[in-house]
């Protein structure tokens, strides 16, 4: 893999089967797209708030479903998991996974598989999901999602999802800044459809659904989980020193993006 692979955040397969782009054709356009936006503010804010979600790992066994091309697969496992392995439903986020993992090995395991039907591959002490829950195209296949994710954590375990913020609104200053410009959103029953524009050169469109809480929250209780949290994003302590608290305003107020923590 070059060096703009390397750089690349895990980027969703599902979000690569709906670019909309205006100037890219291909896997390696939209990889140099995401390339570039994987600097760009908001989601340095996604990566700081992951984390603090996922707090000390003390070799932890993980799952991270959607993993895409393994950015967080690795770092994960980079923070003292003692076990990752990375699923993705695309053949070929995998295969790009693996050719990573072969370039520069830490034992992750990366296999093709959908949340949705996901057999029990484990007992994992975490599970992750960056960007997955937003593409379930109806409630059962969210409720497939939640009910693979529960199956395979012992006791006590903890799901970890990064997805879209169920308050954002269009009524409010949209997000460009921060890396994307949220286009429409369409009213669905228990969701919007969302398209946006992902700010990168070239500038690339994706699709997905801006779920209510209530289908989230039915759809985790309904798979067996008790407890949960909805965490707000953050910022790093450093980001809001450089750029100060009014840059960071619009995102405090009207962020896209938002945690849940779930415990079995």
């Amino acid at each position: 893999m070059d060096k703009m692979g390397k750089a690349l955040v895990g980027l969703s397969p599902h979000t690569l089967r709906r670019a909309m782009p205006r100037a890219v054709a291909t896997i390696p356009d939209v990889m140099q797209a995401h390339a570039c936006h994987c600097t760009a503010m908001g989601k340095r804010a996604e990566r700081y708030t992951f984390f603090r979600m996922v707090g000390t790992l003390d070799e932890q066994c993980i799952l991270d479903l959607a993993c895409g091309f393994g950015f967080y697969t690795r770092l994960l496992k980079q923070r003292d998991a003692a076990q990752v392995i990375g699923v993705d439903i695309s053949p070929e986020m995998i295969r790009l996974a693996y050719q990573q993992e072969q370039a520069e090995p830490l034992g992750i395991t990366y296999q093709v598989g959908d949340a949705v039907t996901l057999p029990r591959l484990g007992s994992f002490d975490l599970v992750t999901a960056v960007h997955l829950l937003t593409y379930a195209t109806s409630k059962a296949q969210l409720l497939g999602m939640f009910r693979s994710i529960y199956a395979n954590l012992v006791a006590g375990g903890r799901f970890i999802a990064y997805t879209n913020n169920p308050a954002f609104t269009l009524s409010k200053p949209n997000c460009t800044k921060y890396g994307v410009t949220v286009l429409r959103l369409e009213p669905e029953e228990d969701r919007y459809a969302c398209e946006a524009e992902f700010v990168t050169a070239p500038p690339f469109r994706g699709r997905w659904y801006q779920w209510n809480k209530a289908p989230y929250e039915w759809a985790l209780q309904e798979a067996g989980f008790r407890d949960f949290a909805w965490y707000p994003s953050e910022v790093a302590p450093e980001d809001l020193a450089h750029y100060g608290d009014a840059y960071w305003r619009d995102f405090y107020d009207n962020c896209p993006i938002i945690g849940l923590v779930c415990q079995k």
